[in-house]
């Protein structure tokens, strides 16, 4: 488990860790168990969904003898979208989001909204028929589990670390989304209440990479 300590009030280190599919609260070195959430959704999900989206767009892709290049356009063409629905219909109506990936045999595809479709899955897993809470949704609802006293520091300090967690926009999307779980479940809407959330103003860089 990787992750960068950061001081916080008090002398003490709290920290929020996201690493590979596990999420882990620590506080002054130490971790808690119980209340460690394991996500289902890992990168080899975002793979298999990804070879899923290249054949529904035609191309004709071997699920097992493709699977180590479908990983390398995942790593190298995916990324993760600040606004979901605004960005998959912008796919839909121009082509701005559209690359191009040389295969090994030298045919060129075309990779458009499945470069974020298929992380996508992260944050709302049901999209690959995977029950369980998005990363968010995790983050939040497990933060909000631990005592009231430790809750901002670990608000302040979450540490991303593991492959999937490494995509463009991952974090900006994660702050967002546990913005607005906050300002629904715990401001009741009140966004006044916001400049006093995390402890920076708000749209700031909360995350570190581990």
């Amino acid at each position: 488990m990787a992750g960068e300590e950061r001081g916080c009030g008090g002398g003490g280190d709290a920290r929020w860790e996201v690493t590979r599919a596990r999420e882990v609260p620590v506080v002054d070195g130490y971790s808690f168990p119980r209340l460690t959430k394991l996500m289902n959704v890992a990168g080899r999900h975002i793979t298999s969904y990804l070879v899923d989206l290249l054949l529904r767009r035609g191309y004709a892709m071997n699920r097992t003898a493709d699977f180590e290049t479908v990983r390398d356009i995942k790593e190298k063409l995916c990324n993760i979208s600040y606004d979901y629905k605004r960005e998959y219909q912008l796919g839909l109506e121009t082509t701005i989001l559209v690359k191009n990936y040389t295969l090994p045999d030298g045919r060129v595809i075309k990779v458009g909204t499945e470069r974020f479709q298929a992380p996508e899955a992260l944050f709302t897993p049901e999209l690959i028929d995977v029950e369980g809470d998005g990363m968010a949704d995790m983050v939040f609802r497990c933060i909000q589990e631990m005592d009231i006293d430790n809750r901002m520091m670990l608000y302040q300090h979450i540490v991303l670390s593991g492959g999937s967690t490494m995509y463009p926009g991952l974090p900006s999307r994660l702050e967002k989304e546990i913005l607005d779980c906050y300002l629904e479940v715990v401001l009741k809407g009140n966004k006044d209440g916001l400049k006093y959330f995390l402890g920076i103003p708000k749209g700031s860089a909360a995350f570190t990479s581990g």
